[in-house]
């Protein structure tokens, strides 16, 4: 029984990462007018710097800094890839 709930409680928590996951995927496509799969850096960090829970400029550059790229606010980013990396970190 001990470990069917372990297994159980495991499976919660990575279908919960995974809603996570999508919740993000879905909240950066607001910002992909077409449909393309990628934002602008300059919009992104707008978004993410007046929006919601607000993230201070160094927060974004660290996130940003995960796609390593220095000039990612002159350039569209994959925010598909950006969420992949979030996930994993």
């Amino acid at each position: 029984m001990d470990e069917y709930l372990c297994v159980m409680n495991a499976y919660g928590k990575l279908a919960t990462e995974e809603a996570q996951v999508e919740d993000l995927r879905q909240a950066f496509e607001v910002f992909d007018d077409m449909a393309t799969g990628r934002v602008s850096g300059h919009r992104l960090r707008a978004a993410l710097t007046s929006l919601g829970e607000r993230l201070s400029d160094e927060d974004v550059d660290v996130m940003m800094g995960l796609i390593g790229d220095e000039l990612l606010d002159t350039v569209d980013i994959d925010y598909k890839q950006l969420v992949d990396k979030l996930a994993s970190v």
